[in-house]
């Protein structure tokens, strides 16, 4: 007995490892092959598949043995050898990439597109079974080597002793599964993880030699009781087959549900390895007490067959109620409350972290996994009938279970869900849970074609499958066609319209659109990409900014699709003759066309060429210096499988395939992950581009630019003059106002020196240490984007030209711009994330520290007008009237220096923001008088004109104004208003016309002009102005809207 139970807890070791090795082997496959599910089935299948095939001949081998010792000396080997092949493994992988890439080739598909061609995938497959095979077929021969063992002769001990040695290997399964993530590759990294493995591997084989010379030997079955064990079990073959085909049966059904379960938790709770890992955790801690718990129950009760048939259709009725059931909403919000209960700004601990996704995913999951659990122990009790067969019978349901599993697995991924949708292949899988009770049950009723009468086993068979399908016929009644699909998208906000929605084997994709026209590309329930204006402003610039710096670029690889704006903007450069985009998901590329209004079409321009591959085999896949650019904007960079994109493995490749003088361009959200990990990316990047500049798209939406060049300073005549040679890309810029010289430089966040300094400390992301992937585990979470990241006074590092230039006007007011931004960058409003507490207060910026010369670079920045929106004088527009403390110290200011230009408008614009308009209009016209140059002092004397009746006075006003600023489009906005109110509609709807010119976004502009033109009666005209303002949340009134409607429906 203390053997036994010694072999149970070595079993249970062994599980861990082999778990830690089938997630680490996934992974590693991932960066050779290509994170794709394609790379990730193959893996799994050859894994699975090898343990099915070792557990059948290691089953065959140990019936032949006649000892006990010689089977516990057998496993201990077997351990060993994983151990060494785990070793040598953990060495090869990382190398193989190159290999990969030299057996890996395209084929055309019928749209044109280019796909990994069939020799490639065989080839790969090929490389993984010669490289796993060896190691999993003994892991699999471990089970069936000590069944054997244990069972010896006792066969009335089957189920009992099966369920406990499966239910101690999944339980180490289920702690390997938990750990890798939790701690092992956290703190290891991969390759330290698989030697950890292999060292438990070659403990738990020397434990068993060790344990071998304790074991007594048992006597071979006896020569004179072969016949009546042969007569007793004539008919063994059939009840062998019989629960085969069950036991198949059930593994189908059972990598199905799996699959299904994966994408509504990574739906509810994001694609994190954490979500992963518990749900894997949960789903084999199930299956580790249903394994015991079957094996017991069969020791009390016998009747294996009926206890398999009450499991099955407990199963498919306990999936479909709990699915139904299952509130993503509610899930996500378990997590949100862990943190809520803490007051900020707190960390929530990693252990309440987990501990809130255990609660999250047992509702769904537990009941259904302990049920699934019981089929292998009581399998082995049905069929184990002749001592002679013990090992050769638990090996054959074993293969039988794996190959169901896989078949299972690609049959529901590749076939099931994306032709059926995932509610049709849940309801089938459920059916064929339940009808694997079907064979399991007959196998005991002797010859089919003998008549018996029934019995009460019989009717509770019988119930029970009335309970299965009777379940499956009452979710086909009752609940709506599409509710699990609708239920993958519960975050979508209730004001955006869902324009199309499916289901493919990556992922599960929506397209939904505001009122205003922009769309969104939802995939598994997150919010992936839009046509948004600060989503186009910063994806755009991925393209943008470094192709101007560049006179001919001919060659850019957009890797990862999205809606196509970046691509789009890529094409917009006349000298560029290929594009290349390379993504996974074929799914994602073929709603490109619904972005056709902002994208063009782009995926139709003879110029692109699509690559249906990971990003990263694709390159590996193509010659040195094949790119001017490589630009990249990968999924949320915390999910599993993206800090691929984000390694200094991944950097060094992307930095071969450049042409000299070429550029990288990456999209950076530090808001995503934690300080630390924020900083181990940009360590990363500048590791292998010294040459870098980090530069802001749009506020958080960080973008990293390094380039191959001896230096990263930028040519400010070479951009000028691209950018004026290339109207169409300057056009595009205006629409996401980055159109001047200014608004291009004022994107600067930190040069090579700052980012050298910020990083020295933090350990860069590397293949072996993805910790990007563990900086957060769920959507919810608190952290605070690196404030050493943002040093604006560095811009003479990428434009040691500015200087001069900004003395010549060619970059106007770049010092302003930068400032104002820095100062932006620096409040704590904007460093500090938080997923789960109500949004910050805006940061504090007094409107009357942004006067002058301040006010007027906001003003003709589109940009700069969003950032400040609240806290700015806009056009002139008195601000709100300051705090007692700020009123005395400007009033003061004043009396001290009553000369002061500063100190005249300051307080001017108190004087209007008290209301006070005659004494206001005075100060605003010494201002003028002080200072002739100032735009904002004429602006807010036009306003207080306009506001005393005195509109013609504000006209002129605002003209002498626009004349020194004639990019503010806040004035040109408030001027055409007054001409309106003076009775010239033409001279009105000209300066609407060149606020839009200047600002297409301009939310209350395009409200305007949409009614003007909705009241003329063209409607046509309209509709862009009518949807830009409804984008921006400007009102129309129920007027304009009734008559637009009105136009819908003629």
């Amino acid at each position: 007995m203390p053997s036994s139970i010694a072999l149970y807890v070595l079993f249970f070791l062994s599980g861990i490892s082999g778990l830690v090795y089938q997630i680490v082997w996934v992974r590693q496959f991932g960066n050779i092959f290509g994170n794709s599910i394609h790379s990730a089935s193959l893996v799994t299948a050859v894994f699975m598949l090898g343990l099915g095939v070792g557990s059948y001949f290691a089953g065959a081998f140990a019936d032949r043995q006649a000892g006990r010792r010689s089977l516990v000396a057998a496993y201990g080997v077997a351990e060993v050898l994983i151990g060494l092949f785990g070793v040598l493994l953990a060495a090869i992988l990382p190398h193989l990439a190159g290999v990969s890439a030299s057996i890996s080739s395209y084929a055309v598909g019928g749209n044109g597109w280019f796909e990994l061609s069939t020799s490639s995938v065989a080839l790969r497959y090929g490389v993984a079974v010669a490289l796993l095979t060896p190691v999993t077929l003994l892991m699999g021969a471990t089970l069936t080597l000590l069944i054997r063992h244990l069972i010896a002769r006792d066969l009335e001990l089957t189920g009992l002793r099966v369920g406990a040695l499966y239910g101690f290997n999944t339980a180490g399964a289920a702690v390997g599964s938990l750990l890798t993530d939790l701690a092992f590759v956290p703190a290891l990294g991969l390759l330290q993880t698989q030697r950890l493995a292999a060292f438990i591997n070659l403990s738990v084989g020397v434990g068993a030699l060790v344990l071998s010379r304790s074991v007594s030997s048992a006597a071979s079955p006896s020569r004179q009781e072969e016949p009546a064990r042969r007569a007793r079990d004539a008919d063994g073959a059939r009840i062998l087959g019989m629960t085969s085909a069950a036991i198949f049966l059930s593994g189908f059904a059972a990598m199905g549900l799996e699959i299904v379960w994966f994408r509504i938790l990574g739906g509810a709770l994001g694609q994190f390895r954490s979500v992963l890992s518990i749900l894997l955790t949960v789903i084999l801690s199930g299956i580790w007490i249903g394994s015991s718990l079957g094996g017991w129950a069969q020791r009390r009760w016998g009747r294996p067959e009926l206890l398999f048939a009450i499991c099955q259709s407990l199963l498919a009725a306990s999936t479909l109620a709990l699915l139904w059931r299952f509130d993503p909403l509610w899930a996500g919000e378990l997590v949100r409350q862990a943190y809520a209960s803490l007051p900020p700004p707190a960390e929530l601990s990693g252990a309440r972290q987990y501990a809130a996704l255990f609660r999250a995913t047992l509702p769904l999951v537990a009941v259904p996994a302990v049920l699934l659990g019981a089929s292998f122990s009581l399998a082995n009790a049905n069929v184990q009938r002749a001592e002679a067969q013990v090992g050769r019978r638990a090996g054959a349901l074993y293969l039988a279970n794996t190959i169901g599993a896989v078949v299972g697995s690609l049959g529901a991924g590749f076939l099931m869900i994306p032709w059926l949708g995932g509610q049709w292949s849940v309801l089938i899988l459920t059916a064929i849970a339940a009808l694997a009770a079907i064979p399991f049950y007959l196998s005991t009723r002797g010859k089919l074609t003998e008549a018996s009468a029934p019995t009460v086993a019989d009717y509770v068979f019988l119930s029970g499958l009335v309970v299965a399908f009777g379940s499956v016929g009452a979710f086909v009644l009752l609940v709506p066609e599409d509710a699990l699909l609708q239920r993958a998208f519960s975050y979508i906000p209730a004001y955006e319209v869902v324009l199309a929605r499916s289901e493919g084997p990556n992922e599960i994709i929506a397209v939904t659109a505001n009122p205003g026209g922009s769309r969104r590309l939802w995939t598994n329930g997150h919010s992936m990409s839009s046509t948004l204006p600060p989503g186009q402003r910063y994806m755009r610039a991925f393209s943008h900014v470094p192709l101007l710096q560049i006179d001919e670029p001919r060659d850019v690889l957009v890797i990862c699709f999205g809606v196509g704006n970046t691509l789009h903007a890529a094409s917009l450069h006349p000298t560029v003759h290929r594009l290349e985009v390379a993504d996974l998901s074929r799914h994602v590329l073929s709603y490109a066309d619904t972005f056709a209004a902002t994208n063009g079409g782009i995926l139709r321009d003879p110029r692109v060429r699509v690559y249906v591959n990971d990003g990263r085999q694709h390159l590996r896949m193509v010659p040195p210096g094949s790119f001017d650019l490589v630009t990249l904007e990968p999924p949320p960079i915390a999910f599993a499988g993206v800090a691929a994109l984000y390694s200094t493995e991944f950097y060094q490749l992307a930095r071969s395939r450049l042409k000299p003088g070429g550029f990288v361009t990456q999209w950076l959200p530090v808001y995503q992950v934690d300080t630390a990990t924020s900083l181990s990316i940009v360590r990363s990047f500048v590791d292998v581009f010294p040459q870098s500049v980090l530069l802001s798209g749009h506020l958080g939406e960080l973008i990293l630019l390094g380039t191959n060049r001896a230096g990263i300073e930028l040519d400010l005549a070479v951009v000028e003059r691209n950018l004026h040679a290339r109207p169409a890309v300057e056009t595009d810029l205006r629409t996401v106002n980055l159109s001047t010289l200014t608004e291009l430089i004022g994107t600067f966040v930190a040069g090579p020196s700052a980012l050298l300094e910020a990083t020295a400390a933090s350990a860069p992301i590397t293949d072996d240490r993805p910790r990007m992937e563990y900086s957060v585990l769920s959507h919810y979470y608190r952290t605070a984007i690196p404030a050493s990241l943002f040093h604006v006074a560095d811009v003479k590092e990428w434009c040691p030209q500015c200087a001069d230039a900004r003395r010549q006007g060619s970059v106007h007011a770049l010092d302003i711009y930068l400032s104002l931004l820095g100062r932006a960058y620096a409040q704590p409003e904007f460093l500090r994330i938080s997923t789960v507490d109500p949004p910050p207060t805006p940061a504090v910026m007094s409107p009357f520290d942004t006067v002058g010369p301040e006010a007027e670079t906001i003003g003709q920045s589109g940009y700069l007008r969003e950032f400040f929106a609240k806290r700015g004088t806009r056009g002139g527009r008195p601000p709100a009237l300051p705090a007692a403390g700020e009123l005395e110290r400007i009033e003061a200011e004043y009396r001290a220096s009553p000369e002061s230009f500063r100190a005249t408008l300051r307080l001017g614009l108190v004087r209007a923001a008290q209301g006070d308009k005659p004494e206001a209009i005075e100060l605003l016209r010494k201002a003028t008088v002080l200072e002739p140059r100032s735009a904002h002092a004429r602006f807010a004397l036009g306003f207080m004109l306009n506001a005393m009746g005195n509109r013609q006075e504000a006209v002129a006003a605002y003209l002498d104004g626009l004349a020194l600023a004639p990019r503010d489009a806040d004035a040109r906005f408030i001027l055409a208003a007054i001409y309106h109110a003076i009775g010239d509609p033409e001279s009105g709807t000209a300066e609407l016309r060149r606020t839009l010119e200047l600002e297409p976004s301009f939310g209350e502009a395009n409200a305007a002009l949409c009614s003007e033109l909705v009241r003329r009666g063209d409607v046509r005209g309209a509709r862009p102005h009518c949807s830009h303002a409804l984008n921006a949340a400007a009102k129309l009134s129920a007027d304009v809207l009734d008559r637009l409607f009105e136009a819908d429906k003629r």
